[in-house]
């Protein structure tokens, strides 16, 4: 997450975007849009911290404000030559640049035998697993967060017999009223509508392995009852629907 793996990078591009500040306000050219392209940086900003989440798709207002304010600025800086204002500026750019790289490369590493296309290889796996033994209208429902078990529904085209996408929600704070309401939701949409297999992933999302099932008691009791482990994969366990259950 940005706020904690690479930080490093704020410290230029914070520099680029006060310096594309300081220059229209040192040479008395601020004007509105400059006001409200500030006011957006500003908004990222809050957008970004208050949620404290970190995942980078929670900067893009920042980002996009901040490309405007800089860029703007760095050309109207070259048209007019103002050296102290664009080769700062430009450095700021070039270092950002230089250290997101480093991000690229990784998304690249990731791709081409990383954990990226681990993730496809099991989607396959779980799409060849399960179609030949699905009949029409009969449902799937996954245990998963971030392993492919929506990819591989949506794959196969199939539903789930829940509104749950993903199970992370289901295993922490788990004395809470919220929680608990979530379990009891999802446990009774499962003796409501059966699905036909549930496919239970091992890795859980922030951490926790197949384990965490175990930790869900009404749930643990509906599988051991109603369900029987049909086909174990690389990092998933797809479990049938007992005949007459």
């Amino acid at each position: 997450m940005w706020g904690f793996h690479r930080w490093h990078v704020w410290i230029p591009l914070g520099a680029a975007v006060v310096l594309s500040l300081i220059g229209p306000i040192a040479t008395r050219r601020f004007s509105t849009r400059h006001l409200v392209v500030g006011l957006g940086v500003v908004y990222g900003l809050v957008h970004y911290i208050a949620q404290g989440k970190g995942w980078e798709y929670h900067m893009y207002p920042l980002a996009a404000f901040a490309s405007v304010l800089v860029f703007a600025e760095l050309a109207s800086a070259l048209s007019m030559r103002r050296w102290t204002t664009a080769a700062p500026v430009a450095l700021a750019l070039l270092i950002a640049a230089v250290m997101l790289e480093t991000k690229g490369a990784e998304a690249a590493a990731a791709a081409e035998g990383g954990w990226i296309s681990d993730k496809a290889r099991r989607v396959n796996a779980v799409v060849a697993d399960l179609r030949p033994r699905l009949g029409p209208g009969d449902t799937v429902q996954v245990l998963d967060t971030t392993e492919g078990g929506i990819h591989a529904l949506l794959r196969l085209g199939v539903r789930e017999p829940s509104r749950f996408l993903y199970d992370f929600h289901f295993f922490h704070d788990v004395t809470t009223p919220v929680v608990r309401g979530l379990r009891a939701e999802l446990v009774n949409a499962l003796n409501a509508r059966p699905p036909r297999f549930i496919v239970v992933f091992e890795r859980g999302w922030p951490d926790g392995g197949a384990e965490r099932v175990d930790a869900f008691p009404e749930l643990r009791q509906l599988l051991d009852r109603a369900y029987r482990p049909d086909v174990t994969g690389d990092g998933y366990v797809i479990h049938a629907k007992r005949d007459g259950s």
